[in-house]
């Protein structure tokens, strides 16, 4: 039987895994000891800390609950089973006399009252501890008690202010303590340390059991690797070592000359690897020998081909000199912006590439401009026949110059490129492919620039031209986000939205309403292929046409875009609105002076023949007589209203002082206001301007704005307010505003219109905000009303809103 030489490289192989093995078993074993360790650490101190928890929870339950509860039956007496906290514990902690719970818990002192939890020995030393670090709040550790290994954890017993009744001054302490248990346990201060919490639990039985479960996993790991070492030995025997010992077999076999076997006895004391080593070595020593005598016969050979590739290396840097050459131009001309600077970045690239003497460029055309490099004021002379070169489109390569027409196609060249080479370098026949290539690649450049040129031109005169468009437009995607909108878009865009929106998304800012699809009917029209309009009206009062116009895309026919085009039409509405109600006005006030003007003359006759006749009437006829004095004034209070609707009522002034009006309005209207209950409060500027408007016009203004505010407000809790203030538009405005249940939305239409009013009958004649209504028409100002204005928390009804155009300066 042939045994296994001991240096092979099966052998070294088995030694590097068992050494590797071992390794690893070591750093498993001590990493998964410490795990084990750790895990009994942490469970062990987790069921102490359910120790003391359960302890905190039976003196909590004793000192919040048991002992006052026991206090409040028995106010003499002291039952130490039921009020003393440790008493309590220790009792409770202890049921388990035999020890099934795994745990020991004691609660001990020095001069302990019972002598029974006397501290000693560990607990002694816990208490020195904590009294040298009295902000420590818990101790853990491991410690032997009776011969067995504990987890200790101890925290400090410190007395609080609660505690000083049995452990403070004897002459307080309750009787019964005294009579049980002496003078022990008394004399502590608050704060101070006198004993400890002490939790301990065994853990050699558990350490034990980790110990063995560790042994158990040593033998299991030592078992599998002696499997795992097995099995790699076979295989690395089978696929490596074999076929290793095949290979140095055949190197035996060829090489069997007495050099070859003496140098095979001496490699043979290295292992498998080693011998391959010195036969390849061998090998290579019979591979150089006949390499030396092929060189030998290919010398003359050699030397022919290291010129001719000295010949292709020359002509491949050319070639990659010209590749270098057009990607460089191509990079140039991407840059420039004009022709002079691509002539300025592409001539340096020519006159290196070529080692020129002089890179130039002649434009014909009417211009006659030309760019030099090096620069030089003197222009290239061309030759005689450089017409017919640019015509023809033939380039003029000689020996020591080029003429070159610049074109991006045959017969539309502009100008020549002139090349000048140094006397020590001449063109070559394959320049001038090469030389052509680059008057064309310059000439389509060219043409780019000045296509490019152009359509700058044209996209400034557009933009210029959108921009200038003072109503909103816009392009947009089948959605209505904007693809390109102009600046009155984005402002109006910023504007609805608080300058959130800055990129002109105006479309779905103004269609958000209920049932609207968000789109203004974009994606209509792009179905039905036709341009559609629709107006939309914002909550604030604010009105817009939108006109859509669908672009037709051949080339893109899914993604179809529109032109919106927005124009405000609130100042419109405002306008037609104000004329309608002023011919309103001026129909009804026509009416109104020839009804006042017949109606009155016959109402002055009976209220001074009813007034005759009450001086002679008594009793029944007199009260009658009444009746018919207050009806006949009240007529004529109507018809005083409307000769004050009728006629001119506004003069001018000069400097009228607003704010001063109000305050006297207001004073007048505050009896009345005290009457039912209701609270007139004013907010003023002092500093506003006076206006140009005669103090009569704005006494009734403010008269009938009070007198409605008042008939609004409830009893007793009404609440007027009237502020003054000047806005940035140059006007004094006035707000109005009352807790009352505000103007219904279908009132609010026609609120101004003469005659109609809201109040109940005999309450009012809908004349007073139509006066105040044409007061402000004649004023040039405004006047308008909403609802739902909170003012503070306060105020709920309608704000009137009146501007007055403010004293011009000078």
């Amino acid at each position: 039987m042939k045994l296994p030489r001991p240096y092979s490289i099966q052998n070294k192989f088995l030694l590097s895994l068992i050494l590797t093995s071992l390794i690893i078993g070591v750093v498993l074993f001590t990493g998964f000891s410490i795990h084990m360790s750790n895990v009994l650490e942490n469970v062990v101190r987790e069921k102490a800390r359910m120790v003391f928890g359960q302890v905190d929870s039976v003196q909590n339950y004793v000192r919040g609950v048991l002992r006052p509860q026991m206090y409040e039956e028995l106010p003499d007496k002291f039952v130490i089973q039921a009020m003393s906290s440790s008493f309590v514990t220790r009792n409770i902690m202890a049921r388990d006399k035999d020890g099934k719970s795994g745990f020991t818990y004691r609660r001990v002192a020095e001069s302990a009252r019972n002598p029974d939890y006397e501290a000693k020995g560990i607990e002694l030393e816990l208490i020195n501890h904590f009294q040298k670090k009295p902000g420590q709040n818990f101790w853990e550790g491991y410690k032997n008690i009776n011969g067995e290994r504990h987890f200790i954890m101890a925290r400090p017993a410190v007395f609080k202010k609660s505690c000083l009744r049995c452990h403070g001054k004897i002459e307080v302490a309750p009787v019964e303590l005294v009579e049980l248990y002496g003078d022990r346990g008394f004399g502590h201060s608050v704060d101070s340390i006198g004993g400890v919490d002490f939790v301990g639990l065994p853990v050699s039985a558990s350490v034990a059991r980790i110990e063995n479960t560790i042994m158990t996993y040593i033998a299991v790991f030592a078992l599998a690797v002696l499997l795992y070492l097995g099995a790699t030995n076979i295989l690395f025997k089978r696929i490596v070592a074999d076929n290793i010992r095949i290979l140095t077999t055949n190197f035996r076999r060829n090489f069997s000359d007495e050099k070859s076997v003496a140098l095979f006895r001496e490699v043979e004391q290295e292992d498998e690897i080693g011998e391959m080593i010195g036969g390849i070595e061998k090998l290579s020593n019979y591979m150089f020998d006949a390499r030396q005598q092929l060189q030998d016969y290919a010398a003359n050979l050699e030397k022919m081909v290291e010129e001719r590739t000295v010949d292709l290396e020359k002509e491949a840097y050319a070639r990659q000199s010209d590749v270098e050459l057009f990607v460089q131009l191509l990079a140039g001309s991407s840059r420039s912006q004009s022709r002079e600077e691509l002539w300025k970045a592409t001539l340096p690239l020519i006159y290196n590439r070529f080692n020129l003497e002089r890179a130039a460029y002649v434009c014909t055309f009417s211009s006659k401009n030309f760019y030099s490099y090096p620069e030089n004021r003197q222009r290239p002379q061309l030759p005689e026949n450089w017409l017919e070169l640019l015509i023809e489109s033939k380039p003029l390569v000689e020996e020591y110059r080029a003429y070159l027409p610049v074109e991006s196609s045959s017969g539309s060249a502009e100008g020549l490129l002139c090349l000048f080479c140094n006397e020590d370098e001449p063109f070559n026949k394959k320049d001038q492919t090469v030389l052509h290539a680059i008057g064309r690649q310059l000439g389509i450049a060219a043409d780019n620039l000045s296509a490019l040129d152009s359509i700058v031109r044209h996209n400034t005169n557009l933009q210029s031209i959108f921009e200038g468009i003072s109503d909103p437009l816009l392009l947009a995607d089948g959605t209505g986000t904007p693809v390109v909108a102009n600046e009155s878009a984005r402002k109006l865009g910023a504007e609805l939205s608080g300058g959130a929106i800055t990129d002109g998304s105006v479309v779905t800012l103004l269609c958000h309403g209920p049932g609207d699809s968000g789109n203004c009917g974009i994606s209509t029209s792009l179905s039905l292929n036709e341009a559609i309009s629709r107006e939309v009206s914002l909550p604030e009062g604010r009105s817009f046409a939108i006109n859509i116009y669908p672009i037709h895309d051949a080339e893109s026919p899914v993604e179809r875009r529109v032109v919106v085009y927005v124009h405000e039409t609130t100042g419109k509405k405002q306008m037609l609105a104000q004329m309608t109600q002023a011919e309103k006005m001026a129909t009804v006030g026509k009416l109104s002076a020839g009804l006042a003007h017949e109606i009155n003359n016959p109402l002055g006759v009976i209220l001074c023949y009813a007034e005759l006749l009450k001086k002679e009437a008594s009793g029944q006829s007199s009260e009658d007589i009444d009746v018919i004095l207050k009806h006949t004034r009240r007529a004529q209070s109507v018809l005083k209203d409307l000769l004050n609707f009728a006629r001119p009522k506004v003069l001018a002034a000069s400097g009228t002082d607003f704010a001063q009006i109000i305050k006297e309005v207001a004073d007048v209207f505050r009896i009345q206001a005290d009457k039912q209950g209701a609270e007139i409060t004013l907010e003023l500027d002092d500093s506003t301007p006076g206006l140009n408007v005669a103090p009569q016009a704005l006494e009734h203004i403010v008269a009938n704005l009070l007198l409605n505010g008042l008939d609004a407000v409830p009893d007793n809790v009404g609440k007027l307010r009237m502020s003054l203030e000047c806005d940035s538009s140059g006007n004094a405005v006035l707000k109005v505003m009352d807790n009352g249940p505000g103007i219904a939305e279908e009132d609010l239409q026609y609120i101004f219109d003469p005659f109609y009013t809201t109040k109940e009958v005999n309450k009012g004649s809908g004349l007073g905000l139509a006066v105040v209504f044409g007061f402000m028409s004649d004023i040039g100002g405004s006047i308008a009303v909403e609802n739902g204005s909170t003012i503070n928390g306060e105020l709920s009804g309608a704000v009137f809103t009146l501007k007055f155009p403010l004293k011009k300066k000078g």
